[in-house]
């Protein structure tokens, strides 16, 4: 886990504190998620792109908030905090049915 090695830490620290590089976070956040949104039509045909996009955007920033968190904290919690995170991940598609 990229937690557990100080550079990266460091490396992800630094970006938060650097406003020019703050400020390509919600572009990535969109390019993260419009792949999403395209990979789930392969297993979501029947979704329409606007429910794989909303699906796809809330997902960014769950995903985003949780390991913003995680970098936070001292490697053991970190580690178990994006395991809970996983388990509260849908298991199934049907939440796009919306």
């Amino acid at each position: 886990m990229f937690v557990d090695e100080r550079l990266m830490r460091d490396i992800c620290r630094a970006t938060q504190a650097d406003r020019a590089l703050l400020a390509l976070d919600p572009a990535d956040g969109e390019l993260l998620a419009g792949l999403l949104a395209e990979a789930l039509a392969n297993v979501a045909p029947s979704a329409t792109r606007t429910q794989r996009g909303a699906f796809a955007e809330l997902m960014m920033i769950r995903i985003a908030a949780a390991v913003r968190h995680a970098i936070t904290l001292q490697p053991k919690a970190a580690r178990q905090l994006l395991a809970m995170f996983k388990r509260t991940l849908p298991r199934n598609l049907a939440v796009l049915d919306a």
